[in-house]
């Protein structure tokens, strides 16, 4: 509970992780509501076509104005938060457990099944990620799964580095040694030896990636590969302007403005995900009086940790 406190303490010392969380919280609130409840939640069904009331304006009626199929386009941003937020966290959980049962066994069994996953590992990393992704969900044709597939099947690589480097460094503390010399089950130390210690950066890598995700499954939208077109997406809703910007600017720049805003979210909670995980950093920022106060307790315990 304590260690708990200590982490929630740090991330909101930091402006910007605060700001970071405050904006996941109100885009995940909305995007839970729609989920559960759909379009009774918005003002306009965002799916329902008016040809009337095309292209208009952003007023009072329509908060953000109209697509030219006279679609209210704030309907269609919170319809859109389920798929922007949701198909990203998807992808990243999916990559990170790859990733983690690959990097944790090149970095405990090494050897031979070291060099083939890292062999492999660096094949994929040695081409652009989205021209594979753009490649992949081509082939697979359009569809919100088949552009989660297509994601996934690139999207690991990232992980296997991180935590086998992790695994390396913890296997060679004294306690791991330890624990085989007592002949302990290879579950318990992964369980309770490795895994506890290489957490903390892999949630904190896979925050700041879900931001990395939004932005490239938002281009796909754009580009019109693997996302369904008409789907109510942020990246689909820019690029069905992309023609006529000038003539109709906020149907592109309000899309594109809430994709800025969720990403900079993201990378705003992973930097102070970042920071309070970190021991090194951590006695720095609780020695911020301005911010804690004079909290000596707090002092004495991180610092000693």
């Amino acid at each position: 509970m304590a260690q708990s406190l200590k982490f929630r303490q740090l991330i909101f010392a930091n402006r910007l992780s605060t700001l970071g969380l405050v904006i996941v919280i109100v885009s995940v609130a909305p995007a839970i509501l729609f989920t559960l409840f759909g379009s009774s939640i918005t003002p306009y069904n965002p799916y329902t076509v008016n040809l009337q009331q095309s292209n208009l304006a952003p007023s009072i009626t329509h908060f953000f104005g109209t697509d030219f199929e006279g679609r209210d386009i704030f309907a269609r941003v919170i319809a859109a938060l389920p798929i922007d937020l949701g198909l990203p966290i998807a992808i990243v959980v999916l990559s990170g457990l790859i990733g983690i049962f690959l990097g944790m066994a090149a970095g405990y069994l090494g050897g031979v099944v070291d060099e083939i996953v890292m062999r492999v590992t660096d094949l994929f990393l040695a081409f652009p990620t989205i021209i594979m992704v753009l490649a992949i969900a081509a082939t697979l044709g359009s569809g919100l799964l088949n552009a989660m597939l297509a994601f996934v099947f690139v999207w690991w690589p990232p992980y296997v580095r991180l935590v086998r480097g992790g695994v390396l460094e913890v296997c060679s503390e004294d306690f791991i040694s330890i624990s085989k010399a007592l002949n302990s089950s290879f579950y318990n130390i992964i369980r309770k030896g490795i895994l506890p210690n290489i957490a903390p950066s892999v949630m904190t890598y896979a925050t700041l990636d879900i931001g990395t995700c939004l932005l490239e499954v938002s281009i796909l939208g754009f580009l019109g590969v693997g996302i369904p077109p008409g789907t109510p997406e942020l990246g689909v809703m820019v690029g069905s302007i992309s023609y006529d910007l000038y003539s109709y600017p906020w149907q592109a720049l309000i899309p594109a403005f809430v994709t800025m805003l969720l990403v900079l979210g993201f990378s705003f909670l992973g930097e102070g995900a970042r920071e309070a995980s970190d021991v090194k950093v951590r006695p720095y920022i609780v020695f911020k009086e301005k911010i804690f106060g004079k909290t000596p307790k707090i002092k004495q315990e991180l610092v000693q940790h």
